[in-house]
Parts: C-alpha cells; structure tokens; sequence
C-alpha cells in the first residue's frame, strides 16, 4: 500500500473497517492521522515579523487576528492556511477555529496549536466539529489545581469516508456561522444596553 492509500486509510478507512461496537464507527486519534500524514500540527507562539497574529481570544470569541509579533530578528512564525483548523490548549475552553481567507496569512498565536489537514483525507469542518465535542476534549486533557492542558493528538474523530465526512462538515458548518450570529446579537444587545444607561443617566432619554 502507498502512502496516499495509508493516508486515506487512517482517515476514513473502508467499508469493513468502519463498522465498530454498537453500529458506531471506530476513532482515530489525531497522533495517528499526523503519523500517517492526513494531517500535519505546528504549535504557536515563536516569530518575529509584521504579520498580524491570531490569539486565544480571537479564537474563543470569533474575532480577526488582534496580536501582534515582537518586530526585530527572529524564527519564522506559523503562518495560518484557510482551511487549517486552530485548537487552544489552556484553560479548559472548547473551540476550534477553521481558518478563512480573511484570516490567512495570520501567524499562529502562543498557546494555541494548528492542525493542517490534507483535503484529500480530511474535511476541516468536520474535523473542527468533532475537535469540540465535550467527552473528546475532556479524555484528551490533564488537569491540576489551578490549570487545564489539552494534548491535541489524544483527540478523537471517527473514521469515515470523504462523502460523510463532508456531509457532517456541512453540518458543523452551519452550526459555527449560527454561533457567530448568536455573539453578533450579544454583542449589539450590549450596546443597546450601555446606550440606554448612558441615555437615562445624562437625560438624553426621559424616563
């Protein structure tokens, strides 16, 4: 078997293979789509440039790029692709952002870790969506007193072939734009708020 042919078979495997206990299908673990090349991890956080630079925050809220790099001397940075997909690994939060051509070209911010799938192998919205899912990032994650750390290649998706993974992608998909217009609505709700406070308060609106 060729190296294309292992690639497609860690991420969606065959017909007899994706039948696993109880109908389900068996899971990968993102270590072992790296290891087989279906998808490639960069970890965040070193550079030096001009480019603007994706943050935790940018990535919790939905944000574009709001850092940026130290300038002088310094290591290439990871620079975002659309269509890699960005996972924070502090704090216990779960997100994970497929890059959009408005944010290519960003570097990759500290604490954050990068997953690059191969198009062929992986639909990055179905990647993305399962990523989140709460039972795989608490099985994925070691935790103290005071801290969470997420080890991105415990992470687990199923393995499926091209046609479901995109039909599931899709799915996620409109799952993260309906997401974004719910922060949209807080965030304008916020303003109406503080706008009718600062109203009643300096008499621009009568009571």
């Amino acid at each position: 078997m060729d190296a294309a042919s292992d690639t497609q078979q860690a991420a969606g495997g065959t017909g007899a293979d994706r039948a696993g206990a109880g109908g389900r299908p068996p899971g990968v673990t993102v270590g072992e789509l790296a290891r087989t090349g279906a998808l490639e991890l960069h970890s965040g956080g070193s550079g030096a440039g001009s480019a603007r630079v994706l943050t935790e925050h940018d990535v919790f809220t939905g944000e574009p790029p709001s850092g940026s790099l130290p300038a002088g001397p310094g290591d290439e940075p990871v620079l975002l692709r659309a269509g890699d997909v960005v996972v924070p690994v502090l704090g216990g939060g779960r997100a994970a952002r497929v890059v959009d051509e408005a944010t290519a070209g960003a570097a990759l911010g500290r604490n954050l870790q990068l997953l690059r799938p191969d198009p062929a192998a992986l639909d990055p919205w179905f990647l993305a969506g399962f990523l989140r899912g709460t039972a795989n990032q608490r099985q994925a994650s070691s935790y103290t007193t005071t801290s969470t750390r997420l080890d991105v290649r415990r992470l687990q998706l199923p393995r499926l072939p091209p046609a479901e993974q995109r039909r599931l992608g899709e799915r996620f998909r409109a799952l993260a734009e309906f997401e974004a217009a719910l922060r949209l609505a807080g965030r304008l709700g916020e303003r109406l708020v503080r706008g009718m406070y600062d109203g009643l308060t300096d008499g621009a609106i009568e009571a």
